[in-house]
């Protein structure tokens, strides 16, 4: 993947870094609780374009794995609903995209992807992560742009399915998406280029998937 096209520059984030950000998210961070819509901060006001890492929490080391851009989209939500709902497509990825749900700062998100690539729906994702209430000094960057989480792949194999990863993730705000409507960008992303690096939108490798 070029990071540059993704909004990630050379020195940005390195993995020492996120992995300990991350960490203190998942341990200390202190979020913020609402009881039902409109929240604040949600995901498409102030920018619908978000970066999802994935870090392999079964490596002792926390590898980084691929890094992908998400666009949000406000989905139909009751007017009596607790939960505001969100529809996501990828636009690095070829045709990954899902529903999301909000409550007060949790974010709960599930999408498919094709696997083998050809085959609709083949392969799955549920990520679970919050949106951090208080900004960080050592990253300098606000706390409505920052999530974190967990994330988990896996593919279907006619028995108990094949597990892509279990890990964690971090999420950044990066801007907002060049297509305004979720049904536009269903469709112009479901037709991106096969990727030529990764099999899988978490990113396993192309010699790991046989």
């Amino acid at each position: 993947m070029d990071m540059n096209k993704q909004g990630w520059t050379k020195g940005d984030w390195s993995k020492n870094i996120a992995c300990s950000f991350l960490g203190t998210i998942l341990l200390g961070a202190t979020f913020a609780s609402f009881a039902k819509p409109p929240f604040e901060p949600d995901l498409v006001k102030n920018g619908n374009r978000w970066l999802i890492t994935f870090y392999n929490d079964a490596d002792p080391k926390h590898a980084q794995w691929a890094t992908q851009g998400l666009c949000f989209y406000y989905a139909p939500t009751a007017a009596s609903s607790t939960q505001q709902r969100y529809y996501w497509v990828s636009d690095t990825y070829p045709d990954w995209n899902g529903m999301a749900a909000q409550e007060g700062d949790q974010v709960f998100m599930h999408g498919d992807f094709q696997w083998p690539y050809g085959n609709p729906d083949g392969g799955h994702d549920g990520m679970e992560w919050s949106l951090v209430a208080q900004p960080n000094d050592n990253i300098g960057i606000k706390a409505v742009d920052i999530g974190a989480g967990h994330w988990k792949e896996w593919v279907e194999n006619g028995h108990f399915g094949r597990t892509i990863g279990f890990g964690n993730t971090l999420l950044r705000r990066v801007g907002k998406c060049n297509v305004d409507s979720a049904k536009d960008a269903l469709e112009k992303y479901r037709h991106l280029p096969r990727r030529d690096d990764i099999e899988s939108p978490m990113g396993i490798k192309h010699k790991d998937s046989q």
